[in-house]
């Protein structure tokens, strides 16, 4: 299997879990800003395009945001000027899928992709020590801010490729789940690169045996058992869930 390109820091598994649009309701911390708006987007995908997926964003400074997404999975939605960091969710039409993501920029950034698929899923799980959703659910601006990082995002995609290369997926075509540019198969398109590793990744899924929940849960409650022993324990459990 060809090196891994996620991120510099991508190594051993040692570094598993080192680390720690239209409307609006309810408020992460504070008040919404009146300056210009923050515009992020990107794609919602799960191999195939999600198409009328629900979008929230829940930043760490004013109200949540919601958009749909396209017939492409694309979407986009907008927030006040400062209120980056976000954690996004998406949540499919038929109730399916229900995936996370986050979005990051520095000061005065105009635009933010920030693509939400299983890959981002394993990534926030990673980033937050804890199921996505519950993150979500619990955000403040204390936590966003101390978890939505430059140095964790990169550890966690280094553990996303660590990940993906124990369930036989190449991940060198992605170097950088979250804003790598991404084309999902759909009625009007066909998939890219990064597409491809989504549907290789369901492939390896569906004959490992192994649900999204189970790579959630072992990125998240075995944290610590993984961090000392290293990818023997990963390799064991995904054989355990193949087998069941």
């Amino acid at each position: 299997m060809k090196t891994i390109g996620w991120t510099a820091a991508a190594g051993s598994l040692m570094v598993l879990v080192a680390c720690g649009g239209g409307g609006s309701s309810g408020s992460a911390d504070s008040v919404a800003s009146s300056a210009a708006p923050v515009r992020i987007s990107g794609v919602v995908a799960q191999g195939a395009a999600l198409v009328d997926a629900k979008v929230t964003a829940r930043c760490a400074s004013g109200p949540t945001a919601s958009a749909t997404s396209g017939s492409s999975g694309a979407y986009v939605l907008e927030v006040g000027e400062g209120a980056l960091p976000c954690v996004l969710e998406a949540v499919s039409a038929d109730g399916a899928w229900t995936l996370h993501s986050v979005a990051i920029g520095n000061a005065g950034t105009p635009a933010v992709t920030a693509h939400i698929t299983p890959l981002t899923e394993l990534l926030v799980a990673q980033l937050a020590g804890t199921a996505p959703a519950t993150f979500m659910a619990k955000a403040t601006a204390r936590t966003l801010g101390a978890t939505i990082t430059p140095a964790n995002i990169a550890n966690a995609q280094a553990t996303v490729g660590s990940v993906l290369k124990l369930m036989g997926v190449n991940p060198a075509p992605i170097t950088d789940a979250l804003s790598q540019p991404l084309v999902a198969a759909s009625a009007v398109q066909r998939g890219n690169a990064h597409d491809k590793v989504l549907d290789a990744l369901a492939e390896a899924m569906r004959g490992s045996g192994a649900k999204l929940a189970d790579m959630v849960g072992l990125v998240t409650s075995r944290a610590r058992t993984l961090e000392r022993a290293g990818s023997s324990v990963l390799t064991g459990q995904l054989g355990y869930m193949g087998d069941e």
